[in-house]
């Protein structure tokens, strides 16, 4: 990292050098014990050197470009930065933007704590390229101004996720168990924003040990990046997402419509009516109804699959379709492909060697796709299309991939369903009606027994005191 001998003179026309880059350092107590070093003497070193942090500059760049901007004084952040009224420092944390003289000790201590217990301390640096900067209205390189503010607020917003997953264990065991703190750079070409935490309690727990006896120092990769990626997406402008956002939108329809327009064109013209049997007829047929390409990323064409020689009939077909019918869309669909990759090499910088493209990467979907669209037709039989998206694909009765299914001995008439009643409101209401008349007429007929059961129990009431009184007469 060159030094540039001022602030903010950050090297501009770099912009296929990556946005962000998040190098990585550790130390363990044992060392810096050695060394006589103690993990506090950071706070000091950073809180004092004006040659490298300074909040003069702070301001939010989008209230300069605001039509009711006041004068320069006045800005909120500006003359009203904690740093500018107080005994407050440009060193920040998970509470404030600015720490004071108190803060600054009650964190000086803890990282000593940290060291006595044996824990490591770790270091990470967010380099951020000055084109970026100036891309998302964070750096202005004419006045040298920095929106510091938001530049700390998305440190803040991205170390949690990374202590709690960039690691076997989240690092901390206990609330706030992590002690950390951040400080912007701007002394060289690129500005640096780095981030030192440690675990403050000593650790115990042997998912986090080292065979050494000391705590693991390394950070996992796949968090380091999601953490570069989630702080780069938190300072993107609305603009620069929106544009991003746009592109991937694009890349997604033009696929879709692709497929369906070549599925379209196989079902209803007799020009690749004989490609299409050869695929098929090269179909391992004991996997009838279940072909398809697998869980490849590029149809596979060696000897070893079973799916191999329909794939390389399929590879030719594709290749007829995307260069004559669909040939201007599919042109589209590779430009657009191609604009993400600038955006990604804006982001991230030139690829590795043997890297694949986003763009090839989405080429090589959109013939998969196309290719088990292609098998799901000769898989499934035939039936009346019974949904109102016109978009949607439906092959036709008397088409290409129904003709070859028929010619080669599939039966592509429908199973008729028993008739049944359908659940539609105005049946249920039916059902639910009659359903109260059968109750009904039961109670009825209830009622009339019972009456009936009443009256045979008078009658042999009333003969039953006839009885008597004759029996009294005699």
């Amino acid at each position: 990292m060159a030094k540039t001998g001022g602030f903010a003179n950050f090297s501009l026309g770099e912009s296929r050098n990556g946005s962000v880059l998040l190098p990585t350092h550790f130390t363990t107590a044992s060392t810096a014990t050695a060394k006589g070093h103690k993990f506090g003497d950071l706070v000091k070193q950073y809180a004092t050197k004006g040659s490298k942090v300074t909040d003069e500059n702070n301001i939010a760049l989008t209230d300069l470009m605001a039509e009711s901007a006041m004068a320069e004084s006045d800005y909120f952040g500006y003359g009203t930065r904690a740093s500018a009224t107080g005994d407050a420092h440009p060193l920040f944390d998970g509470s404030t933007l600015n720490m004071t003289n108190e803060e600054m000790l009650t964190l000086e201590n803890r990282l000593n704590t940290a060291q006595d217990n044996g824990n490591i301390l770790h270091e990470m640096a967010f380099s951020i390229r000055g084109d970026w900067l100036v891309e998302n209205g964070l750096y202005d390189p004419e006045t040298k101004l920095l929106d510091q503010d938001k530049l700390k607020r998305a440190e803040q917003n991205i170390v949690q996720d990374l202590f709690n997953k960039g690691f076997k264990l989240p690092l901390g065991e206990l609330e706030d168990d992590v002690v950390w703190f951040g400080v912007i750079h701007q002394d060289t070409d690129h500005l640096n924003m780095h981030l030192w935490f440690a675990k403050e309690s000593r650790e115990t727990r042997s998912e986090m040990m080292h065979k050494s006896g000391e705590p693991r120092g390394v950070i996992d990769f796949q968090a380091k990046k999601r953490a570069e990626s989630q702080f780069r997406y938190e300072l993107e402008s609305d603009t620069v997402k929106l544009d991003r956002n746009k592109l991937y939108e694009a890349v997604g329809e033009y696929r879709s419509n692709l497929k369906s327009d070549a599925l379209y064109s196989l079902d209803h013209g007799a020009k690749y009516a004989p490609d299409l049997k050869k695929i098929f007829e090269a179909l391992p047929q004991d996997l009838r109804g279940r072909w398809k390409v697998g869980n490849t990323s590029q149809l596979v064409t060696d000897e070893k699959s079973r799916m191999g020689p329909a794939n390389r009939h399929m590879n030719v077909l594709v290749d007829k379709l995307l260069a004559n019918e669909l040939h201007d869309d599919y042109q589209a669909f590779r430009e657009a492909s191609l604009k993400v990759d600038d955006f990604m090499t804006t982001n991230h910088g030139l690829q590795h060697q043997g890297q694949a493209k986003w763009s090839d990467t989405q080429d090589a979907r959109l013939r998969k796709e196309i290719a088990n669209g292609i098998y799901r037709q000769f898989n499934e039989t035939f039936t009346e299309a019974d949904d109102q998206d016109t978009k949607k694909f439906h092959k036709g009765k008397h088409g290409n991939f129904e003709n070859i299914r028929r010619a080669h001995g599939i039966d592509t008439q429908p199973k008729e369903k028993p008739a049944t009643m359908q659940s539609t409101p105005a049946n249920l209401k039916k059902l639910n009606r009659l359903a109260k008349q059968m109750m009904q007429g039961s109670k009825a007929e209830m009622q009339r027994a019972c009456k009936m059961a009443q009256e045979v129990e008078q009658n042999n009431h009333s003969q039953s005191v006839s009885d008597e009184s004759l029996s009294r007469h005699l």
